[in-house]
């Protein structure tokens, strides 16, 4: 189970959406002879790493620290990494997923998200009234981490449904499938708050 959601309005942020698969196996084997070549992937993934670790710890050191982390885990294990044919960043959240994992063992994680975020997802439910804000914040609370993810992925980070699919390495139509049944559970749940 997730913590708690606390509302922000903060800078509006637009996923890096994600070049070409070839690009990147091209950057990971340049990397793997010569660290310098590096640098375009991580140009490419800190900001969404920095955005998924901010929203998960509500403090821009510590979101930093494990971007650091990450970067810092993805170059040691670089020349064991092995090309699937799957954008490079599934296997980054991977580690910056271990990297949180470690850090909250004691604690409970904080989700932070901002508030005109939080609207597209009220509209996506068709329930715009801003009354069940708090009620959704609620429910998203006890929504599992997969589940939480996914709709990050899509409704908070923009990503399309391919490229959650392949974040995520799940079927495409399985993430459809998902978010659906998701938004229906959420609307169903937010219409028998209103109704208590």
């Amino acid at each position: 189970m997730a913590g708690f959601w606390i509302i922000k309005s903060k800078a509006n942020f637009m996923a890096n959406r994600p070049n070409s698969l070839e690009q990147e196996k091209i950057w990971i084997e340049k990397s793997k002879k010569d660290i310098r070549h590096f640098e375009p992937l991580y140009n490419k993934y800190f900001d969404p790493l920095f955005r998924y670790f901010l929203r998960r710890t509500d403090d821009e050191a510590l979101a930093q620290d494990l971007c650091s982390a990450t970067f810092y885990k993805s170059l040691d294990n670089l020349k064991r990494y092995q090309w699937q044919g799957k954008p490079f960043g599934a296997w980054l959240f991977k580690i910056a997923g271990n990297e949180l994992k470690k850090h909250f063992r004691d604690r409970k994680p904080v989700y932070v998200i901002d508030a005109e975020k939080l609207s597209c997802l009220d509209a996506e439910i068709e329930l715009i009234d801003l009354d069940y804000q708090e009620e959704l914040i609620a429910i998203l609370d006890e929504l599992p981490e997969k589940d939480l993810r996914i709709l990050e992925l899509k409704y908070f980070e923009n990503y399309n449904f391919r490229e959650i699919s392949e974040l995520l390495e799940i079927g495409e139509s399985a993430v459809k499938m998902r978010i659906y049944r998701l938004l229906g559970n959420l609307r169903t749940l937010l219409e028998s708050h209103d109704k208590t």
